[in-house]
């Protein structure tokens, strides 16, 4: 795990998501705008707000170039999408992309071992407010349903309405020995690897969490082999159409390695 402060390129993304955040809830702060809406209207707010941020053209930029500055060759790296998270306190105004997401191995569902994630925090955090890293199963293999969940499965569900899981999760006991709740300060960004077993922390404050995040892939990482162990993945297939070029938006193919 690494955390990173002092990109110029990151504040800039932070203070264009925060104005985007601050105009879909207005006149209503964002951090408590649960408490002045009813649960189906915040939900929409957000999901309209969260699908703006995935499809923005100047956030698109603005990430290549933080990433540009951060050291990243996007001739080189492929990205996943880009998300903005919103966790609300509390179950009553979550919904399917407003939700506590339980422990998962993000390459549970990718298969690519060479995966990292970046994750920075919109709003200060705190130990109750934020998502948790449990290093002892970096190679302390933990029972999951990854084998039996499809990439694929979740597309056709999406395009029918029907019910799948979002991700493949951890069903066995988890190891919470010196467990990592992520607290940094906005302005700092964390990479660290897919394969960290890692979940959020269910909200109980009294303000929401907004962080942005994405994943990205590095064919020189592919070609060299160089990547997490693999101790307890058993998804059946690789969905590279997850990630495309950072500098043009080109498909990932093994055969560029």
């Amino acid at each position: 795990m690494i955390v990173q402060d002092s990109l110029a390129g990151l504040e800039t993304l932070l203070a264009h998501t925060d104005a985007m955040v601050r105009a879909a809830f207005a006149p209503h702060d964002p951090l408590r705008a649960h408490q002045a809406l009813d649960p189906e209207r915040y939900r929409d707010i957000a999901e309209t707000l969260i699908a703006a941020f995935q499809r923005g053209g100047e956030v698109r930029t603005l990430f290549r170039d933080m990433f540009i500055e951060a050291g990243v060759d996007p001739s080189r790296v492929y990205w996943d999408k880009l998300r903005l998270r919103i966790q609300p306190p509390g179950e009553t105004h979550m919904s399917r992309h407003l939700r506590n997401l339980p422990a998962h191995r993000d390459t549970w569902g990718s298969n690519l071992l060479a995966q990292i994630n970046w994750w920075a925090p919109l709003y200060p955090l705190t130990s109750a407010r934020t998502l948790v890293l449990y290093p002892a199963h970096w190679q302390a293999a933990i029972a999951n349903t990854s084998a039996a969940w499809d990439y694929e499965a979740l597309r056709q569900a999406h395009r029918t309405g029907a019910s799948y899981p979002l991700l493949p999760v951890a069903s066995g006991m988890i190891d919470r020995t010196d467990q990592w709740p992520v607290v940094i300060e906005p302005g700092a960004l964390m990479c660290f690897s897919g394969a960290h077993l890692h979940a959020s922390i269910p909200n109980t404050t009294d303000v929401a969490r907004f962080n942005i995040e994405t994943r990205t892939v590095s064919l020189d990482d592919l070609a060299a082999k160089r990547g997490a162990p693999d101790i307890d993945g058993g998804a059946p297939r690789r969905p590279l159409e997850w990630f495309t070029r950072m500098a043009d938006g080109a498909p990932l193919s093994l055969d560029k390695c």
